[in-house]
């Protein structure tokens, strides 16, 4: 995390850094303690050619270009595009239950301006009016300490100079998404948000998330933002490839609570 050498020792006296969780490793050296570096430079960004809407890797077919996946061009999402900026496997995944799970709130900053940097390569010439950000429930809040995307969210919006506003409301608290399908997980997020017309209409916002699984979440909380009048883009520190799953036959759940992780579980 580039700090100064006096923080690091600060911080390695609150959060020894221990061995990496991926390899065994000393993590001492790496972004962030239970990470080393070696593990840390095997992180995976999205491949080309991808759905320009969702993001989302296409099949990988000899000589395939970009073009709008099946499930985009069935159901269009709100949101007019979504880039995130690695795979939600390995070091990134294990960064983000760190952050989520052991409540390492430093993180925040780390995943943040990865997903600022993103967001420039993916659309550099993009204005916005604002980040915002999917919010947590007041119980999910007291019950973590912290709001992780409003987190990320806040270090994305001062890496690109801009406000970060909590404009999309927790509307109503659905269950944990994990372990649904990728219909269920629509349909418990169904009608979670709300956003005040008068706040956002006429506003291009940046939508930010931790990680994108199947999608659902962003799809509703873009669609309460369009309905209220806003342009909205995404973007997300990870996405699970749900599609190299399905080839394999595996939902996307089955990532779930997969690896050596002692004391760490998959966000919900």
């Amino acid at each position: 995390m580039n700090l100064p050498l006096s923080l690091r020792a600060a911080a390695e006296m609150f959060l020894p850094s221990g061995p990496c969780l991926l390899c065994g490793g000393d993590s001492r050296s790496g972004p962030a303690p239970g990470l080393c570096r070696a593990c840390w430079r095997l992180r995976r960004t999205p491949s080309e050619p991808a759905c320009p809407i969702c993001g989302v890797p296409l099949p990988p077919v000899e000589g395939q270009e970009s073009h709008p996946c099946g499930e985009c061009l069935a159901a269009p999402p709100a949101f007019h595009s979504h880039a995130s900026a690695y795979v939600y496997a390995g070091p990134a995944r294990i960064l983000v239950l760190l952050y989520k799970d052991q409540r390492r709130y430093p993180l925040a900053s780390l995943l943040g301006h990865a997903v600022a940097r993103r967001v420039r390569r993916a659309w550099p010439e993009a204005s916005w009016d604002a980040v915002v950000y999917v919010p947590s429930t007041l119980r999910r809040r007291l019950t973590r300490g912290f709001e992780p995307a409003g987190l990320i969210a806040m270090e994305a919006a001062r890496a690109l100079g801009l406000p970060c506003r909590r404009w999309l409301l927790p509307r109503k608290a659905p269950q944990a998404q994990k372990g649904l399908s990728r219909a269920g997980r629509r349909t418990n997020v169904r009608a979670a948000f709300t956003a005040r017309k008068e706040t956002v209409q006429g506003k291009r916002l940046l939508l930010v998330d931790d990680v994108r699984t199947t999608g659902a979440t962003l799809r509703e909380a873009s669609r309460t933002l369009a309905r209220a009048g806003a342009e909205v883009h995404a973007a997300t520190f990870a996405m699970v490839l749900t599609r190299e799953l399905d080839l394999m036959g595996t939902p996307a759940e089955a990532m779930e609570g997969e690896g050596p992780l002692c004391g760490v579980s998959e966000p919900a």
